[in-house]
């Protein structure tokens, strides 16, 4: 299923955070190699929620603002790596997970903090971590046993997110021998929204129906009562524990598994007589883990299955060496099955299994054979081998709806029986019938018999490479009537180093096969196009001899050589090998001009140490060299000619203390060769006039523009509790367009009864000076007042998740003057538990003034839907293109320029034109979804309810109008939200003077329209006067002897005709 466009890319920008930095930047950890990302200003991760990682630290996200970590029990001086890619997600790593991760051992997945809580592995969604691991015991140590997975040599456990399960783990990956963590990360269905096309007719009037033979489709379940699909399935089982076992209460895989082999007059499917073999391995929602998936593989596989068909999968890139892809190429070697995949429906490169080697990988064509715009395409990350293999109808496919599916309430319906959807994810059962009518034809074939006839035969497009296309679009009446095969499907030469003067050539044998009567003679050729989109340069691609002659019922083998020593444009080349009709991709990437790095890493013992990061960035194009699995202490990369943003640190292995660097202009001319020493780095810090100060937080980063990086800049940056331990070494080179940035955050004594904040933070431009500790006065630095109230009685305030004490209580906070602070204030009865969360407030971008004192309140009434513009905002409600999120904070606070968040249960239901579009389980909230093209006038409803005194319920309804957004930039949705202020000591006794603000996210002028007030919990209803004059609304609420508490229902608009309805239940409280 095509759930939003989320490419992972390799390249991104980095940083290091803890506590409550504001730093932001990019990084990426992954092969030693030269990729190229794409130049685009990376988006915001958009993701709030807490996740505890597998080292038991927890991280809270709030929209776009930089993650907040929480050290474990016991890891209090442990520093944290945050690392944000391009494409907007945020890696949070503890530095005495790096060298696990970067040895391979431990799944870099697992500190995707965005991801994870993206894909329902927040704090608020489960109590557990599910892994599958490989290994010792310890690894399994205090977990719980979901099921062994023998194709990997895994086992699939949960751990419980409270258990103390690092240290044993830590402990056990250092110990020599084999062993690894993975993610059970999370699959889906590849649905973005035939036959006659691809000429399985042909093959049926010659009786290839795909009689006798069994495809497993690897699924969300079968509807088996379906008449198109009524005695096609021969075995069932189910991989995901639902409630309604095997049946398919989503609708995708009977939609796949009716293409495969439907009985349906007019939406046949490719192999009507083919059997089914229902492995449900997603769930009801569409959704599955690798470990789910897995074991259905294992099951389909052993169960006869002749193809397998696996529309799922995710888009996380793989070069092949994914446990899923791992586990494709096991059992293909094993069984002889052959696993038909998708390719996936990002867009970029594919994920796993698609990228396995074994696996025959389908992206989608539209009925012209037009390349689908979400297909995914090739080549394959990190090696450049040709993926997808084939390609197969995707688009407006009509075949057979499960009955009371998701699929079907929400996709269009054709007639009472079929649905219409598009994705790779259709793609493949096109292709997976073909291969059922392939093996039908030739019995004694197994998995590299069909995957190299059904690409030998398949229709090209001309305007399409092998990287988009394959071999071309799969042709079941071409391969059922060729008597001709090759022994491959493809050939993937890789990435052949610089200088190109001495290549070898790289020959590789393709056999063919005749089984046909009479001898058949091939005329052999190569025809391949460069990177300069030009012919190849003679020699460069060779087949030898230029003609072959093929003996009936025998075989002829003929040898590809490819010579990247023959003179010509560095890139990649990419073509076909021809062998009369029958066609090969081929490709190779001969290496841009390029040196060996060499690096040496000392640690702070002065010993070889492996416990380092590195990367390299291109200022003028967008590549980067970072270090690859296995590197040792001295290790040798690969990096393009020219300048380079150079960036480093150096760690303990237990995480404590570091050393970084970072080159603002590194020139890689020739071979160089670097020794990074841990004891040559300088301290860094503050000194502050309170003598009783100690450091929460600590950090710094560096921060490089680059030519195709446009705004966003690369960088690193470290943080801890502390800069005891923390050491950077002074650059060496300088540029006008650098930054060095290093903040500290001190309190009095202790976090828990300070009643101070020092939030500090220094800027040096163009490179690291060699002076890095400096003294600051407070007269120097700008001060706030900052007064804390609680909702309840018995609850805890938490400042900027540093300052926690009982409420209420006043902090004097000092600030370092023209920064931007991202001031928050977090309301909890236990700031141990993240379940005694009750309120939190976040302020947009704020910045002070040098000698100044403002005061702030915080938590105070009433409660309601917070909207200002949404260019500050770090939740927002927005639109790029058709994609539209809504992640709306229900509980601001009167502070103008807040949001606010708050424990609560509801739903949320966004409808056009009465019929429902999306919905979601959490009040304010629906992920990533798409709607129509073009304008349209939307109806917003959401309703929450909550266990607190104040704002314990509140319904709000919008109408606003939303169209297409062109570019790249997200546009608001123009939702209104209605602030009130009243005093916090309001008394029955007398009116209420309450100041009235209307926020709007999409910043238009808007006007309260009508206000009314209950004093009964809601039950009943009076208008409410206001009046407006200097551009400020005030109301005068009266009161009834008597009353407790007053609730709020006011309607407000803009000149564009948004509006809304909101009702406040308990908004605020008489005394």
């Amino acid at each position: 299923m095509r759930k939003g466009r989320s490419r992972p890319v390799v390249a991104a920008v980095a940083v290091l955070v803890a506590g409550s930095s504001m730093f932001g930047g990019t990084a990426t950890a992954g092969e030693a190699r030269n990729d190229k990302p794409t130049a685009q200003k990376p988006a915001g991760h958009g993701v709030s929620g807490d996740i505890t990682l597998i080292t038991g630290d927890r991280v809270t996200l709030r929209g776009d603002q930089p993650a907040k970590v929480r050290p474990g029990k016991g890891r209090e001086n442990v520093k944290f790596v945050q690392r944000k890619e391009i494409n907007g997600d945020l890696t949070v790593l503890p530095l005495d997970a790096e060298a696990a991760v970067r040895s391979g051992e431990l799944d870099a997945r697992l500190f995707n903090v965005t991801q994870l809580i993206k894909n329902g592995y927040g704090d608020k969604s489960r109590a557990d971590i599910p892994l599958i691991v490989s290994g010792p015991v310890a690894l399994r140590s205090g977990a719980s046993h979901a099921r062994s997975l023998p194709s990997i040599d895994g086992t699939a456990v949960r751990i419980g997110k409270e258990t103390p399960y690092w240290t044993g783990a830590r402990t056990a990956l250092r110990a020599k021998g084999k062993q690894w963590i993975r993610l059970d990360g999370p699959v889906r269905a590849f649905l973005d929204k035939s036959v006659p096309q691809i000429g399985a007719p042909e093959a049926w009037k010659g009786g290839l129906t795909g009689k006798g033979t069994e495809v497993a489709v690897l699924d969300t379940g079968i509807d088996t009562t379906h008449d198109d699909l009524k005695d096609a399935v021969v075995a069932a089982k189910d991989f995901t524990g639902s409630a309604s076992g095997t049946a398919d209460k989503f609708g995708h895989g009977t939609h796949v598994a009716s293409i495969v082999t439907g009985e349906d007059d007019v939406y046949r499917g490719v192999a009507p007589d083919a059997k089914l073999l229902n492995g449900k391995v997603l769930d009801d929602e569409g959704g599955g883990y690798d470990s789910g998936i897995i074991a259905g593989m294992e099951w389909a596989a052993r169960s006869g299955a002749e193809v397998i068909n696996m529309s799922l999968g995710s888009d996380w890139p793989d070069d092949g060496t994914n446990i899923m892809s791992q586990a494709v190429n096991r059992l293909t070697a094993e069984t002889g099955a052959l696993f038909v995949l998708s390719a996936g429906n990002s867009g970029g490169t594919p994920g796993s299994p698609a990228s396995a080697d074994s696996g025959l990988t389908v992206g989608a064509v539209d009925h012209n054979d037009n390349l689908a715009e979400f297909s995914s395409r090739g080549p394959r990350w990190l090696d450049d081998a040709i993926k997808p293999d084939i390609t197969a109808p995707g688009v407006d496919i009509v075949a057979a709806k499960a009955k009371d599916s998701y699929l079907a309430a929400n996709y269009p319906n054709i007639g009472p029986d079929h649905l219409k959807l598009s994705g790779t994810s259709m793609a493949a059962p096109h292709t997976a019938g073909a291969a059922a009518i392939l093996a039908q034809q030739h019995p004694e074939w197994k998995a590299g018999e069909l995957k190299a006839a059904l690409m030998g035969t398949a229709k090209a497009n001309p305007k399409l490479s092998v990287f988009e296309q394959g071999a071309g679009r799969v042709d079941v009446a071409a391969v059922v009537k060729s008597t001709i095969r090759a022994s491959v499907g493809s050939i993937s030469n890789g990435v052949v180093r610089w200088p190109h003067n001495d290549d070898k050539p790289i020959s590789r044998e393709v056999t063919y096969f005749n089984s046909g009567s009479a001898p058949v003679t091939l005329d052999l050729r190569a025809a391949v196009t460069g990177p300069d989109g030009k012919a190849a340069p003679a020699g460069m691609f060779t087949v030898s001899p230029a003609s072959l002659t093929v003996p009936a019922g025998g075989k002829a083998t003929a040898t590809v050589t490819t010579n990247t020593a023959v003179p010509g444009a560095d890139g990649v080349y990419s073509g076909v090998v021809s062998a009369g009709a029958l066609r090969t991709p081929i490709a190779v990437t001969r290496e841009v001009e390029s040196y060996d790095v060499k690096l040496n890493y000392i640690g702070f013992d002065g010993k070889p140490t492996a416990n380092y990061w590195f990367r390299f960035v291109g200022l003028v194009d967008p590549t980067v060299a970072v270090p690859k699995e296995g590197d040792g202490s001295t290790v040798t990369t690969r990096v393009v000619k020219g300048q380079h943003y150079f960036e480093s640190y150096v760690a303990t292995e237990d995480g404590t203390k570091s050393t970084n660097l970072a080159e603002p202009t590194f020139t890689v001319d020739g071979s160089k060769e670097i020794t990074v020493d841990a004891r040559s780095g300088v301290p860094i810090g503050f000194q502050v006039d309170k003598p009783d100060a100690v450091s929460t937080t600590a950090g710094y980063g560096f921060y490089r523009d680059t030519v195709w990086g446009g705004d966003e800049a690369t960088g690193q940056t470290t943080v801890g509790n502390t800069f005891e331990g923390t050491y950077v070494l002074p650059s060496r080179t300088s540029a006008a367009p650098a930054e060095f940035r290093y903040m500290m955050v001190e309190v009095k004594s202790a976090p828990t009864n300070s009643s101070y904040i020092y939030q500090l933070e220094r800027n040096d431009l163009g490179k690291i000076p060699s002076k890095l500790v400096h003294r600051v006065h407070d007269s120097s630095l700008a001060r706030v007042r900052s007064e804390h109230t609680g909702t309840k009685p018995g609850t805890y305030g938490i400042r900027d998740y540093i300052v926690t004490r009982p409420l209420p209580f006043t902090l004097d906070e000092f600030y370092s003057p023209g920064t931007e602070w991202y001031p928050s204030f977090t309301e909890t009865t236990d700031p141990e538990d993240w379940r005694g969360f009750a309120n939190q407030f976040v302020s947009t971008p704020k910045k002070y003034e040098r000698g100044r004192t403002v005061t702030e309140r915080w938590g105070l009434p009433v409660f309601g839907p917070g909207l200002p513009s949404y260019r500050d905002s770090p939740d927002a409600a927005g639109r790029q293109g058709d994609l539209m999120e809504l992640n709306i904070p229900l509980y601001a606070d009167q502070n103008p320029g807040n949001f606010g968040y708050a424990m609560a249960e509801g739903t949320t239901v966004l409808s056009k034109d009465g019929k429902e579009v999306a919905k979601g389980d959490f009040p304010g909230y629906i992920d990533d979804f798409t709607v129509p093209a073009g304008p349209a006038t939307y109806q917003l409803h959401t309703e929450a309810t909550r266990d607190n005194p104040l704002s314990s319920r509140i319904v709000a309804d919008w109408t606003f109008h939303s169209e297409t957004v062109a570019g790249d930039e997200p546009a608001a949705l123009p939702l209104l939200g209605v602030r009130f202020a009243p005093p916090a000591n309001a008394s029955a006794k007398v009116p209420t003077l309450v100041p009235i603000t209307v926020d709007n996210n999409a910043g238009h002028r808007s006007r309260l329209g009508s206000l009314s007030v209950s004093h009964d919990g809601g039950v009943t209803w009076k208008p409410a006067k206001f009046s407006t004059a200097g551009g400020k609304t005030f109301a005068l609420i009266k009161h009834p002897a008597g009353a407790k508490t007053v609730s709020l229902k006011a309607t407000a608009s803009d000149a564009q005709g948004n509006k809304v309805d909101q009702t406040i239940t308990n908004a605020f409280l008489l005394q």
